[in-house]
């Protein structure tokens, strides 16, 4: 069998030229194939129930608040680090922390407890600590991260 196109003109510009392409992607943000915290994996997955050297992950049926040291009318919100990103970082609810563009279910239970909230991922627990949550600003400090970070609300939608 033969396939013909009617212009047969070799056309560069649709190439891929990957060592032009490729570049090393200065956004700091979690790679779970790395691991680079070398955090402990865990997992909610019967898929791993072979693996002697990964637990079941412990984690909430629903998200927990109580002793409540913030406003979380200031908290629950669309929240982002970049302003000028494509899309939000997470939606804290009442209900969950919903992580945009995970892949799979973005839903994650949590527990905030005074000013401490710990978020159940998948295959991992992150803690941390709401240090303000002011003018439209949400600062956590977690417990993987030296600095604390900034997020603002979320307004391009």
């Amino acid at each position: 069998m033969s396939i013909s196109c009617k212009n047969e003109q070799k056309n560069d510009s649709l190439n891929l030229k990957t060592e032009n392409e490729l570049q090393t992607d200065s956004v700091n943000a979690y790679n779970e194939l790395a691991n680079p915290q070398n955090r402990k994996t865990l997992t909610i997955s019967e898929y791993n129930t072979d693996n002697p050297e990964i637990e079941n992950i412990e984690r909430p049926e629903k998200t927990i608040i109580r002793n409540l040291e913030i406003d979380t009318t200031k908290a629950f919100g669309i929240w982002v680090k970049d302003p000028n990103g494509p899309h939000a970082d997470f939606w804290l609810t009442a209900k969950s922390f919903y992580v945009v563009d995970y892949d799979g279910d973005g839903k994650m239970p949590y527990i905030l407890d005074k000013n401490k909230i710990s978020i159940f991922y998948n295959d991992f627990v992150q803690k941390g600590v709401i240090t303000s949550t002011e003018t439209d600003t949400l600062k956590i400090k977690w417990s993987d991260m030296e600095k604390e970070t900034e997020y603002v609300k979320f307004k391009n939608w």
